[in-house]
Order: C-alpha cells, then sequence, then structure tokens
C-alpha cells in the first residue's frame, strides 16, 4: 500500500506498475535467494549531446538542469516530466527508452528484515525486498543518459551505504547531474502511529557527513481514505519539518499530496514563504487531484517553485487550463497583496511596482455606487469596508459609514457585485464592529469563497479589541471559520503590544497604526522597524498635521531587512 513521498494508497503511475520478478528459484526463510546477476544491464537511451555536456553539480537546481541540458524551454516545475518505480530492470529499460526527464526509484536493503538481509542496496518498493537491479547497476545505466536523479529511501539502512556508492560513482566517473534523495522522515496527515517515518536527525546526518551535495525531498508520511480520513496538513506539522530543516545548506523540496494540498495552503504556504531555497513537489496517489486545486497552487506560486508529479489524464487537462488567457486567477485571499496587483506568480509577467507598496491606494467602500466607482478604475488597490448591524438585523453584516438616512446596504450584495467583476484589481479590507459580528461576517465569506467568487486579497480586523482575551477570541474564531485572510491588528497604540495568539499563525499578519501611534524616538523607531520586517504595516497619516510622517515611514522600509514579502502602505488622510 505505500508509495513515494508517504504515500498509502496504491499510486497509479503510468499505470500500476507490474509485479515485480521474485527470484528463482523462490527462497526459503533459511535459504537466501540469489542475488541480481550484474547483467544484463539495462540499455540506456541515445544521447541527444554530440559532445560531452557541460558539467552540473549534483546539488544544483533540476529545473536549471533541464534547461541547459534542452528538455524544457523555461525554469517551470510544470514541464518536468517523471517515470514512478523505475526499479527492476524491465521498468528501468522503459523510463530510460522513454521522453520522460527524472526517474524516480526506489531504495532498501537485499532481504530488508529478514535473515537473508545482506548490505547492498537495492531498487524495490515494499512489500518488495528482492529485486533483478541493484542500485550499483541502477546508476550506471541511468549515468550514461542525461535524466535527472530521484532515490526515495525506504529503510534508513539502506541510506549511509546507497550514499558512500553516490559519493563513488561521482569521484569515478561524475554523476553530472541533479540527485534527489527523497525520504518521508515525518508523520502526516491522517498517519496511525505505528507505522513511523525514517528516523529524521539521523537521515540528515548521513547526507551530511557523507555526499551532502544534493537536493533533499523531505516528506511526511500520509494516508488518505476518504471519506473519513481526509485531514490536510496543520501548522504543527509544517513547523516541525521548518525546524528540522531550516539550518541545513541544501536545496529542499517538500513533498505533499495534491489532494491535499489547497485546504492546507495557509500552512504550506507559509513553509514555502520561509525560504527560497524550498519547493514543493506535488504528487497524488489512487485519487486524483482537481484541477481548479492545481490551478489554485500554480496562481499563487512562481512557477519555478512547485512540481507537479501528477498522472495522466489530469495532468494533460491542468496543463491546457494553466494555458488559458484571461482566465479568472485564483488567488489565495490570505495572500501577498503586492503579489496580487503585481503578479509574480506568471513567469510571463515582470512588472516592478511604481513606488512599491506605498503607492497601493485605499479608498473607504459606503454603498453600491461607491463601489461601482472604483471598479471602473482598472489601477486597483485597496477597499476599505466597515461592518457593521442594526437592531432590527443583528445576523446581518451591513455596509456602515454612508451616512444616509436609507436603509445600509448589505455586505452580501456588496461581494456579490465584487464576484461579478473577477478581474477587477481590488483587494477588501473589513473592518468589523464586533467580536459577536464576526462569526456571521466568516461563514458569509466561506460561502462567497467556496461559490469560487472570492478570488482577491481578504484583510480583517475587530475595532475595541479591549484585552488578550478578545484578540485570542478573534483569531481562533478565525481560524475555525474561515481561516484564509491576513489578520489585522488595528488602531495599535505605542508601545506596541504583539499577542502571543499571532505569534505562531501560518496567516498574513499586519498592522494598523495611525500618525499618533507612532514612536518618536531612535529606540522606539528601530523597535517598529524591526516589526515591520515580521508584519505588514499600514498607517493612517494625516498629512497635514503630521507632514513628515510619510518621509519617515518611508526611510524606515528602507532600512528594513527582514522578509522580502513584508509591505509598509500608507493611507493617506
Amino acid at each position: 500500500m505505500y508509495s513515494g513521498g508517504g504515500r498509502m494508497e496504491p499510486k497509479p503511475g503510468t499505470g500500476p506498475p507490474p509485479p515485480l520478478p521474485s527470484p528463482s528459484p523462490s527462497p526459503s526463510p533459511s535459504c537466501s535467494p540469489p542475488l541480481p546477476s550484474p547483467s544484463p544491464s539495462p540499455s540506456p537511451s541515445p544521447s541527444p549531446f554530440l559532445h560531452p555536456p557541460p558539467s552540473f553539480s549534483t546539488g544544483g537546481d533540476m529545473l536549471d538542469f533541464l534547461v541547459q541540458s534542452g528538455s524544457i524551454s523555461e525554469p517551470d516545475g510544470l514541464l518536468a516530466t517523471w517515470f514512478h518505480r523505475a526499479n527492476n530492470k524491465e521498468d528501468l529499460n522503459k523510463a530510460l527508452a522513454s521522453d520522460v526527464m527524472i526517474l524516480e526509484a526506489d531504495v532498501t536493503l537485499h532481504g530488508y528484515g529478514t535473515s537473508n538481509e545482506k548490505p547492498i542496496p537495492i531498487m524495490a518498493h515494499p512489500p518488495d525486498i528482492y529485486s533483478d537491479n541493484t542500485l550499483d547497476e541502477w546508476l550506471d545505466a541511468v549515468l550514461a543518459s542525461r535524466k535527472g536523479i530521484k532515490l526515495d529511501f525506504k529503510a534508513l539502512e539502506s541510506v549511509g551505504l546507497s550514499l558512500d556508492l553516490l559519493r563513488e560513482k561521482n569521484s569515478s566517473r561524475g554523476i553530472n547531474r541533479p540527485v534527489w534523495l527523497n525520504a518521508d522522515i515525518l508523520r502526516g496527515p491522517n498517519m496511525p502511529d505505528f507505522l513511523p517515518p525514517i528516523n529524521a536527525t539521523r537521515f540528515l546526518e548521513l547526507v551530511q557527513e557523507k555526499f551532502p551535495d544534493v537536493t533533499l525531498s523531505t516528506g511526511w508520511k500520509v494516508t488518505l481514505l476518504p471519506p473519513l480520513f481526509v485531514e490536510s496538513y496543520t501548522r504543527a506539522m509544517v513547523e516541525e519539518m521548518y525546524n528540522l530543516i531550516k539550518d541545513i545548506p541544501q536545496k529542499v523540496t517538500f513533498p505533499v499530496h495534491a489532494v491535499l494540498v489547497r485546504a492546507g495552503w495557509q500552512h504550506l504556504s507559509w513553509l514555502l514563504s520561509q525560504s527560497s531555497r524550498f519547493s514543493l513537489t506535488l504528487w497524488q496517489g489512487s485519487i486524483h487531484p482537481n484541477v481548479s486545486d492545481l490551478l489554485f497552487v500554480r496562481d499563487n506560486t512562481h512557477p519555478a517553485r512547485v512540481y507537479y508529479d501528477i498522472y495522466e489524464p489530469t495532468l494533460s487537462e491542468f496543463k491546457e487550463a494553466a494555458k488559458r488567457q484571461h482566465y479568472v486567477r485564483k488567488f489565495y485571499p490570505g495572500g501577498d497583496l503586492m503579489d496580487f496587483l503585481y503578479p509574480t506568480h506568471n513567469s510571463d509577467i515582470s512588472v516592478t511596482p511604481p513606488g512599491h507598496s506605498l503607492a497601493v491606494r485605499w479608498f473607504t467602500v459606503t454603498d453600491q455606487a461607491s463601489l461601482l466607482a472604483r471598479l471602473s478604475d482598472g489601477n486597483g488597490g485597496m477597499l476599505v469596508i466597515r461592518v457593521t448591524s442594526d437592531y432590527s438585523r443583528p445576523a446581518v453584516p451591513l455596509v456602515g459609514g454612508s451616512g444616509s438616512s436609507s436603509e445600509p446596504p448589505m455586505l452580501q450584495d456588496l461581494l456579490q457585485l465584487l464576484g461579478h467583476n473577477p478581474h477587477a484589481p481590488w483587494g477588501i479590507y473589513l473592518r468589523v464592529q464586533s467580536l459577536t459580528l464576526l462569526e456571521v461576517l466568516l461563514n458569509l465569506l466561506q460561502l462567497t469563497y467556496s461559490a469560487d467568487d472570492l478570488y482577491r486579497p481578504v484583510w480583517i480586523s475587530v475595532e475595541d479589541l479591549q484585552s488578550s482575551y478578545d484578540t485570542n477570541n478573534f483569531v481562533s474564531t478565525v481560524e475555525k471559520l474561515f481561516p484564509y485572510i491576513t489578520i489585522v491588528l488595528a488602531e495599535q497604540k505605542w508601545p506596541l503590544v504583539i499577542p502571543a495568539a499571532v505569534s505562531g499563525l501560518s496567516q498574513r499578519v499586519a498592522l494598523h497604526l495611525n500618525t499618533a501611534s507612532l514612536p518618536k524616538g531612535e529606540e522606539e523607531l528601530y523597535f517598529l522597524r524591526v516589526l515591520m520586517d515580521k508584519y505588514d504595516c499600514v498607517v493612517e497619516v494625516d498629512t497635514e498635521s503630521s507632514p513628515n510622517a510619510f518621509t519617515v515611514l518611508k526611510e524606515l522600509k528602507t532600512q528594513s531587512v527582514g522578509r522580502a514579502d513584508t509591505n509598509l502602505y500608507v493611507i493617506a488622510g
């Protein structure tokens, strides 16, 4: 039932792999089966190169290698192709003769877990523990081609021996291509305790000691058995992974179950954002992912940072959908506002924001007329909406601030109008009157999102939070009902106190300040700059009473040395 990347379901690949040939004669428990014959070895496909290819580091970027070798035209993970379980010689021959670019194969020990176990790495996927192909032979055949290598370790005992062999091959003949080393080192979604992952600490230690010039593919053991076992990745899971690999020098790709990715996106996107060394590899088992979910990932990541290990016919359908022009981008509502206004997810788009985040425009919307006026403006920005209720309809979110005697419009009507204009480049900042109204609002947003009508940034603040208890309620309600937002801590006063409730969130967090709350002293300004390295900041500036505030803020942002994706915004009064 196991498959690569922690799969606990049959993995179809290019069709279910045929059963690996058993050694003949069949061994008895007391009789060791014959080891694989050293010949005949698989015949590699003819090299397309007339001259020896340029050297390439085993720890180099896979997409750079594929571009250099002429396999793809640009560094885009969707263009990379895979062959799975290229283990026995028959399957390896098929893989080498095909036009796939990357070979994935499974490594264990001969006779693993039996009295016949021998310290010889072989190519077999559990429950198989015998094969007609050793890792030594496998490498010799693959190195005669120009295909990338991904080795999936199924037993810790095979890791050190395999790394020794890789080092020997690299020294004697040169591997001259990227090498990915995969292991499921943590327990992931829906995984029972009695099936332990590979020891993470020892696996990482062996790589650093024996053959560190690789890309690590460290994943979670996962089970997906609908309708009962369908939980996704959690903050605890991704944080545990991050703490394990944050200080290692290698590039790291995280294999994640394609069916579960979207539901856990707030956590996986957080993990991906922690380092430019990180990427994702989406894999599937017997259940095909939804094309819409794949487009969602595609629309919220750079093409070079996600690989798609997806099977037909879903892969072709996904590629066709990704090529369509003018389709509505499935923007993650909790994503970076700047990426929404100045997209970087598409490699064909290269836009430098004029004046960066300080140039973003903020407008207050009080009714349908003011919203329509903004929707006709193609430049985009952020729409600020005060969410209120009245005594006659306490459970209906209304749009406040119209000041007219007419009945205030329902927020639902404005959200529907935005949904009918999906290409309008406007995010929404919802300033909620009270915690009581928050739950109703989040349920409305969840319904709108489920109807595919909320692919734009959503920021939410709650006014008059009086205590840390209130803030905890704010955060926990968001987490429970609709976590796909940016959480805004509004009307912060100096000195700023960041509640503990937001310190461990995967969501983006923004601080809403006003001119009066800005610090004056050098030490306080330094502390504000530190906060700006961690959080987005939006400051309401009264240009008449504080004409120098904008200059001070711009200078602070210039001095920022933290995360590249945090931004400073100004609402000019």
